[in-house]
């Protein structure tokens, strides 16, 4: 259960991240309240659309015959947020949306598509529900949706609430979270694949029990999702890395996962790249040398460029000549699919033949 700055702060990450939320708290809490908090403050739009009230065509598209054909068009809601060139969407009591309904909000959740309109990028899609125990009525949260959104449980303290009634409700506690680069992401993938590529059962894990299916739990999705979100969090910032964690992949997921990254201790990418024969043991476990070897290759294709991608060789070398051939030549796979025009692999290189094999480079290498 998250406090009100670090919900805040997790929902301002998912929104740069392009991540939707799922706000839920009992009911009076003031989810509608800080949404519209949320939205004054950062000067845009905030439509409310309740799913209740809805047909599956305000998120579907409603069929309009025209001279050239059949087109889907979109609800006024929707023509708002492209006329003001986005803001917040807000799907307020979400699990009292009939499931025909739900299936409709799919494409608008993670694809701001809403019929034949597309939302401007930066929109930021935002739903409310209550827990289950205090629901009136409604519907089960259909499996394909709750896979869409990072799940946010969170209670004002009476502080909180408190300074919500001396404000009008019209400044949320600032957001702690922070601006992404290259090397950031770098670190966060290979945290996550590392793990995944020591608990592969983990990267897909649908619920036994129906009633898990509308929460949080692994699968590819939320992965990608949390790959994306992390990086906007402060690495000292626990609270908000475990809420963000629990509230994508689920909390027996999210331990194992948060223990073996907390164990790892893994090095920064960019130091590794400069100083690959000292920044890491790569007689380390296998596990971990994937992880920095996919944080590296991560690093260069974000960079995006010819010196970036052949500086990222320099890891792969050490780890193959530390007797990890087979690790580096699958990061070698990895790092050829995203080489650059013109770039050529490093002399120093050309000597682990197998391993450029493997990647596809061999005659890069002649």
């Amino acid at each position: 259960m998250a406090d009100l700055a670090t919900a805040v702060t997790v929902l301002d990450a998912n929104g740069r991240a392009g991540v939707p939320s799922l706000l839920i708290s009992g009911p009076g809490m003031g989810k509608s309240s800080l949404v519209r908090g949320l939205a004054a403050a950062d000067g845009v739009l905030c439509k409310t659309v309740l799913g209740s009230l809805r047909e599956p065509s305000d998120f579907a598209g409603l069929p309009v015959v025209r001279e050239h054909g059949v087109t889907l068009e979109a609800p006024a809601w929707a023509k708002e947020l492209v006329a003001g060139g986005g803001g917040y969407l807000f799907l307020d009591e979400l699990t009292t949306s009939p499931p025909a309904v739900q299936a409709a909000m799919l494409a608008v959740a993670l694809d701001l598509t809403v019929g034949d309109v597309q939302l401007p990028k930066g929109t930021r899609v935002i739903a409310g529900a209550n827990p289950p125990d205090c629901a009136a009525g409604g519907y089960e949260l259909e499996a394909p949706l709750a896979n869409r959104f990072c799940h946010v449980e969170f209670t004002p303290s009476v502080d909180e609430w408190l300074d919500g009634m001396s404000t009008g409700w019209g400044a949320p506690p600032a957001s702690r979270a922070v601006a992404t680069d290259e090397q950031r992401v770098a670190l966060v993938r290979s945290s996550i694949t590392g793990f995944v590529q020591r608990n592969p059962d983990a990267l897909d894990a649908f619920p036994s029990s129906a009633a898990q299916t509308g929460g949080a739990w692994p699968s590819r999705r939320t992965w990608s999702m949390l790959a994306a979100v992390l990086p906007h969090l402060r690495e000292d910032d626990n609270a908000a890395i475990n809420t963000a964690v629990f509230g994508l992949i689920g909390e027996g997921a999210g331990v194992e996962f948060l223990e073996w990254r907390c164990s790892a201790d893994l090095p920064d990418p960019v130091a590794v790249v400069e100083n690959p024969d000292s920044a890491f043991d790569w007689q380390s476990r296998p596990d971990l040398v994937w992880a920095v070897l996919s944080g590296v290759t991560a690093w260069a294709v974000g960079r995006g460029t010819v010196e970036a991608w052949r500086s990222a060789w320099g890891p792969l070398i050490a780890a193959a000549e530390a007797g990890a051939p087979d690790v580096a030549g699958a990061a070698a796979r990895t790092l050829a699919k995203a080489r650059p025009a013109k770039a050529t692999v490093p002399a120093s290189a050309r000597r682990f033949a197998p391993m450029l094999t493997a990647a596809g480079l061999m005659e890069a290498a002649a």
